[in-house]
């Protein structure tokens, strides 16, 4: 990641990735400023909010995912749908408040949902192309009404490690602990289960230093007394015990 794409970050990202992404699609949600539905209209499909009708979006079919709330507005990203083109889909972000609905232009054509986070109470949406592995992965963040790209990064798993070590709490001071429990504790790559990093593991006995911690995960650091070789990554916080 570039010092570039790091300056595009505004905020600081609350990072909950799908890596698969989890929630199924739908066509009605309810939300807390009201039921959100896509209907079959006289041009494509339409939006509505509550009953009525805030769009059409010139779309064969539209698909809806709610964004969990962290504010007072609730998000629901919108698939649109486009038969019978080479780019199959593209993204609108709707915004429910008490006030009137906001609905995003279109962002995102021809990628796939990826996954879905928040900077602070604002959510981002990450995209990626299924097809094309090499191509990475875009993160759309809803921005003063708009909708912005605030970063590329490989993967998801990259992507997910460099937001959690942005916004990982530090520990109040680095903690010695050695590895708990039975079998290899697996380093990760960021704090999820699927991050796996290939050959990079520690064993019962072992001991590691740790200083940020993100939920059920703590950043690790491990030096091999025999080759001096150092490795860090996310581990359970649960393997660990206390010297």
């Amino acid at each position: 990641m570039t010092n570039k794409h790091i300056r595009k970050l505004t905020a600081a990202f609350l990072f909950a990735p799908l890596l698969a992404f989890a929630a199924a699609p739908a066509t009605g949600i309810d939300a807390r400023h009201g039921r959100v539905d896509v209907v079959a209209g006289a041009q494509g499909a339409d939006l509505l909010v509550a009953g009525k009708k805030i769009a059409s979006l010139g779309a064969a079919g539209a698909s809806l995912f709610p964004i969990a709330s962290v504010g007072e507005r609730d998000y629901v990203v919108v698939q649109a749908q486009r038969a019978g083109t080479s780019c199959k889909n593209a993204y609108l972000l709707l915004e429910l408040s008490d006030a009137a609905p906001m609905l995003s232009k279109e962002f995102g054509s021809c990628r796939d949902l990826a996954g879905v986070g928040n900077a602070g109470a604002a959510p981002v949406v990450h995209l990626n192309n299924r097809a094309d592995p090499q191509a990475g992965v875009e993160s759309y963040q809803w921005k003063e009404g708009e909708v912005i790209m605030a970063f590329e990064s490989p993967s998801l798993c990259s992507a997910n490690g460099f937001l959690a070590q942005k916004n990982a709490q530090p520990l109040s001071a680095p903690l010695s602990s050695h590895v708990a429990g039975t079998g290899r504790l697996q380093f990760l790559s960021a704090p999820d289960p699927v991050c796996a990093m290939p050959g990079v593991f520690v064993v019962p006995g072992d001991s590691v230093s740790t200083s940020l911690a993100s939920g059920a995960f703590v950043y690790a650091n491990y030096t091999n007394p025999r080759s001096g070789r150092k490795v860090q990554g996310w581990v359970p916080r649960a393997r660990l015990a206390e010297h």
